[in-house]
């Protein structure tokens, strides 16, 4: 039986349906396509511009890290050859435990590793209180007195002698010296304790370095009737 006409144009309106549909489709989903390309590329270029950034901001981060370390070194070496008694003194004696403070904090933002010492020191009053700072953190090139200084807070009383290069500590923690009484100096070896062969200022610590400080008093020789 041969279709009628009418059946043959309402197949081929169908088929012309269903292309016009199919074409819509294809083109929904090829401009849904588009879009999310020139999305994906906002974000490529977002992340490129957060990459740059991000790298500038590595830049600025070392180069605080290393004005930090800078100024750690200078001011160090200024407190270890500054007269105590001037104002100057004092200033940078309390500024160079707070920036070494700030600078740990900004080290320890990213997790950077920098270069420390552990030193421990003893600080014993004569008097049945001693405070440990064990594991202390230290910068490279620091010498007993500095290292004290920056451990104790500042806290630390003393004069300075610009002909020995060295301070003759007489007070700690706010503990000072009497008649009868002097601050030793002394460092811990394969041996024990034995009082340091210079003063503070003379001896360099390093890693392990352990060194203490003892309040009492002296025979007619200025040896220490203690130990730490």
């Amino acid at each position: 039986m041969t279709p009628s006409k009418g059946t043959f144009y309402g197949v081929v309106a169908v088929f012309v349906a269903l292309l016009i549909l199919v074409s819509t489709l294809a083109l929904f989903y090829y401009g849904q396509d588009q879009q999310a390309v020139a999305q994906n590329q906002n974000h490529v270029d977002e992340l490129g511009a957060a990459l740059a950034s991000y790298r500038a901001l590595s830049v600025e981060y070392n180069s605080s890290l290393t004005g930090y370390n800078t100024t750690l070194s200078l001011l160090s070496t200024a407190v270890g050859n500054l007269n105590t008694s001037t104002p100057a003194y004092r200033n940078a004696s309390l500024a160079l435990s707070s920036l070494w403070a700030a600078y740990q904090r900004l080290a320890g933002y990213s997790g950077r590793r920098v270069p420390l010492y552990g030193v421990h020191l003893l600080v014993d009053f004569g008097n049945g209180t001693r405070d440990w700072y064990n594991d202390s953190r230290v910068q490279p090139g620091w010498n007993g007195y500095v290292a004290t200084l920056v451990l104790l807070g500042g806290d630390v009383q003393a004069v300075w002698y610009a002909q020995y290069g060295e301070h003759l500590v007489t007070g700690l923690g706010g503990v000072s010296q009497t008649s009868s009484t002097s601050w030793f100096f002394w460092e811990s070896g394969r041996s024990g304790w034995s009082l340091a062969p210079t003063g503070a200022d003379g001896l360099q610590v390093y890693n392990g370095t352990t060194i203490a400080w003892t309040l009492c008093g002296y025979d007619s020789d200025f040896n220490p009737t203690c130990t730490p």
